[in-house]
C-alpha cells in the first residue's frame, strides 16, 4: 500500500510544475544588483543611484514561462546574455538602450545573444519563454525541423502584429499572475506555446543560416497571416478557412487549441487592440475613423466591446490622448 502511494505521488509530481513569485523592494543598490543577477545572466553589472534610489522587481513564473516587472529610479547597465533563453522586453516609462538601440516605449524588443544594456529611471516588463518550445512552435509554423532561430535584428513590431502580441500578453498574464504553487505541466506548456505564437507573429524569424523570412506553412499560421494582412477588410470565417486550406470546423478547433478562442474572436480582439493603439497615439482624427481603419463596422458594438475590454469608452481614450498631446 505504501509503494502504491509513492507511485501515485511520483505521477502527480511529473504532471505538475511549480510557479513561483519573487518580489524584491529595496533602496540598497547591492540588494538590487543581487536581484537582477538572480533573474538574468549579466556581465559587468553596475547599479547606481542617488540618495533617493529605489528598486522593485516582481518575477512570476516557471522555467518554461515567466513574467517580470521592474521599476527603478537609478541606472542599471551591463551585458545581458540571452543565448540560452528567449527574452522579450518592453519599456513602459523612462529611458533604455539595448544593443545600441534606444527602446521605444510600449513596443516589445527581443534580447539577441549578448547585448550591452542601460536602463535609466524606468519601468519595464519582461517575458521569458523556454527556447526549445519557441523553436518547436517556429518549426511547426514554418515547416522546417526544430533548431536554432535567427530573428530580424532590432525589429520593432507595429500595426496588426503588435496588436496580436498584446492580445497574447493579456491572455497569458491574467493566468500566470493569478496563480502560484503547483500548476499543470501540460497547461504551462500550452501557455508557453501560446507565448511563442505571439512572439513569432510579431517578430520576423528564420532558421539559423537561412537568412530570409518565409511565410508560415502551418494552417493556423496561414490563417493568422491572412487576418492580420486584411485587418481593415470585412472577412468571414469562410474566407479565413479558405486562405488556410482548412474546413471551418478544423479551423475553429485549431484556433481554440492554439489561442483559446475562435478565429473571428481572435480577429475582433486584435482589432480592438489596434483601435486602442491608434486612439492612444494622440494622432487619431475620431473614434469613427479609427474604427473604420481597423475593419470595425458596427460602432455601437465596438463601443460596448471596447469598454468591456479596457474599462473605458473609445471616446474617453481619445480625449485623454488628445489632452496629453496638447
Amino acid at each position: 500500500m505504501n509503494d502504491h502511494t509513492q507511485n501515485a505521488d511520483t505521477s502527480v509530481e511529473a504532471d505538475t510544475i511549480v510557479r513561483s513569485r519573487l518580489v524584491t523592494r529595496t533602496r540598497d543598490t547591492a540588494v538590487a544588483r543581487n536581484a537582477i543577477l538572480h533573474t538574468f545572466h549579466v556581465r559587468g553589472l553596475d547599479v547606481t543611484g542617488s540618495s533617493g534610489f529605489s528598486f522593485e522587481e516582481t518575477l512570476t513564473g516557471t522555467p518554461l514561462l515567466a513574467l517580470e516587472s521592474t521599476s527603478s529610479t537609478g541606472t542599471i547597465r551591463g551585458e545581458v546574455d540571452a543565448t540560452s533563453a528567449v527574452i522579450v522586453v518592453w519599456l513602459k516609462s523612462g529611458h533604455a538602450v539595448v544593443g545600441g538601440q534606444q527602446l521605444p516605449i510600449g513596443r516589445p524588443v527581443l534580447y539577441a545573444g549578448r547585448q550591452q544594456v542601460q536602463w535609466d529611471r524606468f519601468q519595464k516588463d519582461v517575458m521569458r519563454i523556454d527556447q526549445a518550445i519557441v523553436e518547436h512552435v517556429a518549426a511547426e509554423r514554418g515547416g522546417w525541423e526544430p533548431g536554432p532561430l535567427e530573428f530580424k535584428p532590432n525589429h520593432v513590431p507595429e500595426g496588426a502584429p503588435l496588436a496580436a502580441w498584446w492580445l497574447m500578453v493579456r491572455t497569458i498574464a491574467s493566468e500566470i499572475l493569478a496563480t502560484t504553487g503547483e500548476v499543470s505541466l501540460d497547461r504551462e506548456r500550452e501557455l508557453a506555446a501560446m507565448a511563442a505564437e505571439g512572439l513569432l507573429t510579431a517578430i520576423p524569424h528564420w532558421p539559423v543560416g537561412r537568412r530570409s523570412e518565409q511565410p508560415p506553412e502551418s494552417n493556423v499560421g496561414k490563417a493568422e497571416a491572412f487576418m492580420l494582412d486584411n485587418i481593415a477588410t470585412p472577412i468571414t470565417v469562410d474566407d479565413v478557412a479558405a486562405a488556410a486550406g482548412m474546413s471551418v470546423r478544423g479551423l475553429q478547433s485549431a484556433f481554440q487549441r492554439v489561442h483559446q478562442t475562435s478565429p473571428l474572436g481572435y480577429l475582433r480582439a486584435v482589432r480592438l487592440l489596434m483601435a486602442r493603439q491608434q486612439l492612444e497615439s494622440g494622432q487619431a482624427a475620431s473614434v469613427t475613423a479609427v474604427a473604420h481603419a481597423v475593419g470595425i463596422v458596427h460602432l455601437g458594438r465596438f463601443s460596448g466591446a471596447y469598454r468591456e475590454a479596457f474599462g473605458e469608452s473609445p471616446g474617453e481614450t481619445l480625449r485623454a490622448a488628445n489632452k496629453q498631446s496638447t
